[in-house]
């Protein structure tokens, strides 16, 4: 693992991903701080984040297929360097086109996570030989990181300096940037893929039957879709629920850290024991062990919400990387569109599942319609079942 670490390329690229991720993570805060200012409802704020996750998660497979046919390797830096540009638009010019603003930088976002994603993970497949979740899941660990600490930094500089003061993170990504078009597009020469798809062919020989079977196919889209809405919506409505309590933008954008954190960890985590315990088993059990924590963190006030937060997310995380790499391992020639695809797809239920639950929460109490994500997290364990099922009658 460590040697990853030290690998300037991968550094670089995931240092991108810290980035991307801590820029994205200003999003909910900056809806529910103009709010206020622009009268927008808890379904206003859902229908925010599923417009810019929208525009940022079905453009991907487009990036992706960009990257895998012209090998664009500057794309991730570049993606990076627009993101700041639109963000720092959108926070300078009058607040009427802000929220405009900040749905057109997320192009950037998608741009990064579709290219970015294979880049990483051919890398550190080339190093770490057989360990492709581990790698995936570092790799994620550096963006999750970013979502984790994005929003604590981003609600104290919002408190103390207006929403203007976001402009202190992009002058911070903008150097990663740099670094990330130097190290990936003019110091490093295209890695040899060769080593990457011949131990990608055996691992598609095990889950050719993926292919072949389309209610595997169907199922897993499924899964996605349950095991993502939780995220998003708690990563969204968060900052609503604690604001409601009486909480300050550091206060909300601390807890909503200790989430993001959480999953963080627990991506890692569950990366390193997918390649060791096998990746349905690790997506059954950390989904059955999300379902109570998301059912009491809602409701649950005092110094325990901060352990229940933590692990609902911990354990919702577990299986990000893992969901990722098992759809790398159905198209190993075209893994940045995989990439594409399936982040695309997880991006893009999640702010659905956003959307939904603010239309909720304009109906019934916020708490009350956040204790459906336990309901979400049991419907994907069991769907893990099949999957698990399936993996064992092609090893018989």
């Amino acid at each position: 693992m460590f040697r990853l670490i030290r690998d300037h390329y991968f550094l670089a690229i995931s240092l991108n991903h810290f980035a991307v991720d801590m820029l994205n993570s200003q999003l909910a805060l900056l809806a529910v701080f103009l709010a206020p200012v622009l009268g927008l409802s808890n379904a206003d704020i859902g229908l925010i984040v599923l417009i810019s996750t929208s525009v940022g998660s079905l453009t991907q497979p487009i990036f992706g297929w960009l990257a895998d046919k012209y090998g664009l390797r500057w794309l991730s830096g570049a993606s990076l360097l627009w993101l700041i540009l639109w963000m720092s638009f959108g926070v300078l010019i009058s607040v009427r086109w802000s929220i405009p603003m900040l749905i057109v930088g997320a192009l950037g976002s998608a741009g990064f996570h579709a290219a970015g994603t294979e880049r990483a993970t051919d890398r550190g497949n080339l190093i770490l030989i057989g360990k492709t979740a581990t790698a995936a899941s570092i790799f994620f660990l550096f963006g999750l990181t970013g979502h984790a600490f994005g929003p604590a930094i981003g609600g104290v500089i919002i408190e103390r300096f207006g929403m203007r003061g976001i402009l202190l993170l992009t002058l911070v990504a903008l150097p990663v940037a740099i670094n990330s078009i130097y190290r990936l597009h003019w110091s490093v020469k295209d890695s040899d893929t060769s080593e990457v798809l011949s131990a990608d062919k055996k691992e598609s020989n095990s889950q050719n039957a993926y292919k072949r079977n389309m209610w595997v196919i169907v199922v897993f889209v499924l899964l996605v879709l349950f095991r993502t809405a939780p995220g998003m919506t708690s990563m969204t409505f968060l900052p609503k629920l604690f604001q409601d309590r009486g909480y300050s933008p550091g206060g909300y954008g601390f807890i909503t850290s200790v989430y993001m954190f959480a999953t963080a960890i627990g991506g890692l985590a569950g990366g390193m024991l997918a390649d060791i315990w096998g990746r349905p088993r690790l997506i059954l059990w950390s989904l059955l062990a999300a379902v109570l924590p998301m059912y009491y963190y809602p409701v649950i006030e005092g110094n325990l919400m901060y352990p229940l937060i933590f692990v609902a997310g911990f354990m919702n995380g577990a299986s990000f990387s893992v969901v990722v790499v098992l759809a790398q391992s159905l198209l190993p020639n075209s893994r940045a569109l995989a990439s594409g695809l399936t982040l695309g797809f997880m991006f893009a239920s999640g702010s659905l599942g956003a959307y939904l639950f603010g239309l909720a929460a304009d109906l019934y109490p916020l708490p009350n319609v956040l204790q459906l994500n336990a309901v979400l997290c049991l419907l994907a364990a069991l769907l893990s079942l099949f999957l698990q099922k399936d993996a064992s009658a092609q090893n018989a």
